[in-house]
């Protein structure tokens, strides 16, 4: 059946709507341009989606306390977890098809995505809200399950309408998306802290979350952005059968910190488990920044797949090189900042949450890593390989947390966590090296980022300088011989100078 009919024919039959031709944007030499200048616009709207996310968080923690607050994390951890297994599997999948078909089959297939998303969802929900229950939570921890569980599947399934924009690289209208998500989020947060709400209304803020996502869709993508679900059993088995091995392999890479909250909450306190808590909430947000990019890679990593395998090995290069050197920039300036940051976040109380961001944080380099290398296993049609290597890790995380956690509580899990997402981006690589040219770092970058992390050592080591003053100088210093010596792939600055002429122009 047609999704839209415009008039009929001389017969009077239904005629079908001619879908527009649309140029193949990812196969242009702008392609790169676009995701680099796209993923700075993101990057731009993420930096304050951040902020607001501190300020939720530390609203949050505040407000809740820590062991409250550790309550809360672990029904959002295990309700992301369900939606990111429905979302990303589907998203991921969906974003690889609708790269590689033709503009008429688009909105077909978009159709059906969002018909398994709809038939997913609840029984998504009604696992993790029968986990909760046989877990022995108490019974504010079950129905805030139920609640934010709902809020979040109604997300992800607009998620599915929202898939064209990232596949035409219109990633500007996805960063206000995710910006308009962030701005309810603190605002309801904020109105039931001042309000002295306790903990069961605070997971009803993903109920407000999903109804201004829908208010918001329409303006962003346009008023046709929404569409009746299809339920075609082909289409949809051919879907499956990749968005399953997705799902249960790739996804987990983006829920070791989660699964690590529920190892947790299962084996230690309510104190340890709320001051991991603490660290995760300053974290999440720059691990899903890891998930972004990767997001907005998929579509021209799996054109270049298909067509050019030069242009993959270079683009897949130029990413591993930008999450290393991200990654180095950030364990430096939390070595140093991470008692601050959790004082400010959560006050006093998680003040001994610092020592867990300064191990946790080390594993946002790890996450960059096996979110490109996963995505570009996914672009080659090899996500099988990530079940064998997502599988292997997952194994290994619990094995880490169950013996760590016991043993050293919070700072446990947060070993624990850097050594899993470790050992994910290792087999990652393992595999991705039998499909692919060897990626390797080059010597000359790898002296590159020595120097300049040799430079941003030395007002860490100078003990007689307050915390933040000593990590703003380490930053500082960093970004600043990173640029003087050339540390960033070039195609980074030209780009976005690419941008602003055609602006000014």
């Amino acid at each position: 059946m047609s999704i839209e009919t415009t008039g009929q024919s001389g017969d009077g039959t239904q005629q079908e709507e001619p879908e527009p031709q649309v140029e193949n944007i990812l196969a242009s030499r702008e392609a790169g341009g676009l995701i680099i200048r796209g993923s700075a616009l993101r990057l731009a709207a993420s930096g304050a989606g951040i902020a607001l996310g501190v300020l939720t968080a530390s609203l949050l923690l505040r407000h809740l306390g820590v062991d409250e607050s550790g309550r809360y994390v672990t029904v959002t951890s295990l309700v992301a977890i369900a939606t990111t297994i429905a979302d990303a599997g589907l998203n991921v999948t969906g974003s690889r098809d609708l790269s590689l078909a033709p503009p008429q089959r688009r909105r077909e297939l978009i159709a059906n995505l969002l018909g398994l998303r709809l038939m997913i969802a609840p029984v998504g929900l009604a696992c993790v809200v029968a986990f909760a229950a046989v877990a022995g939570y108490p019974q504010r921890m079950v129905l805030g399950t139920l609640i934010a569980g709902t809020g979040m599947f109604v997300v992800a399934a607009l998620d599915a309408l929202l898939l064209p924009l990232i596949v035409d690289l219109r990633n500007g209208r996805l960063a206000a998306m995710e910006l308009i998500k962030q701005v309810v989020t603190v605002s309801c947060v904020a109105l039931l802290a001042a309000a002295g709400a306790r903990l069961l209304p605070f997971f009803a803020v993903q109920i407000a979350v999903a109804a201004a996502a829908l208010v918001a869709a329409p303006l962003l993508a346009g008023r046709h952005v929404f569409i009746a679900p299809r339920f075609e059993r082909g289409t949809q088995r051919a879907l499956i059968s990749v968005a399953l091995p997705v799902a249960a392999a790739f996804v987990l890479g983006q829920i070791y910190f989660r699964v690590v909250m529920l190892v947790m909450s299962l084996v230690s306190n309510p104190h340890e488990t709320g001051l991991f808590g603490g660290s995760l909430r300053a974290t999440e947000s720059l691990a899903m920044l890891a998930v972004m990019i990767a997001s907005i890679a998929l579509p021209l990593l799996t054109a270049a797949g298909r067509d050019d395998h030069e242009r993959l090995r270079y683009a897949l290069q130029g990413l591993s090189e930008v999450a290393v050197i991200c990654g180095v920039g950030l364990i430096l300036v939390t070595a140093r900042a991470a008692p601050w940051v959790m004082s400010v976040i959560g006050g006093h109380q998680f003040r001994g949450a610092g020592a867990v961001l300064r191990i946790q944080v080390a594993a946002l380099m790890f996450i960059g890593l096996s979110q490109i290398w996963g995505a570009t296993l996914i672009a080659l049609h090899r996500q099988r390989d990530l079940i064998v290597t997502n599988g292997a890790a997952l194994l290994g995380v619990a094995i880490f947390a169950a013996v760590l956690v016991p043993a050293s509580g919070a700072e446990g899990g947060a070993v624990a966590t850097v050594a899993g997402d470790a050992l994910l981006a290792g087999l990652i690589l393992w595999r991705l090296y039998r499909r692919t040219d060897r990626v390797r770092l080059h010597a000359r970058m790898l002296g590159k980022l020595a120097l300049a992390t040799a430079v941003a050592l030395v007002p860490l080591l100078i003990s007689g300088l307050p915390d933040l003053v000593a990590a703003g100088l380490s930053g500082v210093l960093y970004v600043v011989v990173a640029q003087l010596i050339g540390l960033l792939p070039k195609e980074v600055p030209e780009a976005l100078l690419r941008r602003r002429r055609a602006v000014a122009d």
